[in-house]
Order: structure tokens, then C-alpha cells, then sequence
């Protein structure tokens, strides 16, 4: 089963200074189910910095997996407590980044409701962040409009 959706997806990350930056988007994407496991799909803009990038987050029940292609490559799994290295290969090179992941929230049911993701981020073993990333998700009107007109 796959339908349209609109997400909206807020990123937060704050330094080892206490300093907090917040980016949201709202943007058409897919959700998807596939036995047991979620999905949501979606393109990146120019606003996030991965314009070309399509990003995928598959949600199991014990974890998450984001995937991003395009532009920028990823594929990052997010287990509670558990270290996870993944590359992050970019337009201007590649990096190591390690997650541990701290909470994992989900209640989006047939293609409503939320996810939610707390981890921290090393880059290169350099910095380290919290980061937190909600995704709220919710039918697109003007395709449920559509379907209940077919």
C-alpha cells in the first residue's frame, strides 16, 4: 500500500555549546507499508541543502533506517543505544558519521501521525550533537480528494 502525503520534517541540533538550530520542511512525499515495516519518501530542497536528494526513512518496530540518494548518499540505522557508523558521501566529499541513538517515538498509523528520532551525531570523531528529527505526517488533500472522486 503507498499513498500521497504531505511531511513536514523539523531537524534539531544543538552543539556541545548548548546552542540550538532548527530547520523545518514541509514538502509532498510517499508513505508506504511493507509487512511490518513503514516507509516514508520524500525529495530534499534547496532549503535543507540536498537539493536532488531523495530521502527515504524506514521504520521497523526496533528501529530506523534513513536512506539518501542522489546528490548526497546515506544509508544510516538508528538502534537504541547501540553505536552505528555509516558514510555520508557528499558533493564536496565523503564522511564517516557515527549515530547512538537515544529515543525512538513512532505513531504514524496508515500515513498519519508521527515519528520521532534523538541521537547523537559524530562527525570524523570531530563534533558531537544532539540531533532530533520529528516527521509529522499527513494525507495530501488534493490527492485524497482525487481518490474519493474516482
Amino acid at each position: 500500500m503507498e499513498k500521497h502525503v504531505i511531511i513536514n520534517v523539523t531537524s534539531l541540533q544543538r552543539d556541545e555549546n548548548g546552542k540550538d538550530e532548527t530547520i523545518s520542511l514541509e514538502t509532498p512525499g510517499i508513505y508506504g507499508e511493507e509487512g511490518d515495516m513503514q516507509y516514508i519518501s520524500y525529495r530534499e530542497t534547496k532549503l535543507a541543502g540536498m537539493e536532488g536528494t531523495t530521502t527515504t526513512l524506514r521504520i521497523f518496530d526496533d528501529h530506523v533506517n534513513l536512506i539518501r540518494d542522489g546528490s548526497f548518499l546515506q544509508n544510516q540505522e538508528y538502534r537504541l543505544g547501540e553505536p552505528s557508523e555509516s558514510g555520508y558521501v557528499t558533493p564536496m566529499g565523503a564522511l564517516k558519521v557515527t549515530v547512538v541513538t537515544r529515543e525512538i517515538e513512532n505513531s504514524i498509523v496508515h500515513g498519519k501521525g508521527r515519528m520521532r528520532l534523538s541521537y547523537d551525531v559524530e562527525l570524523e570523531g570531530l563534533f558531537t550533537h544532539l540531533n532530533e528529527i520529528i516527521v509529522d505526517v499527513r494525507e495530501d488533500p488534493e490527492y485524497s480528494w482525487k481518490s474519493e472522486k474516482n
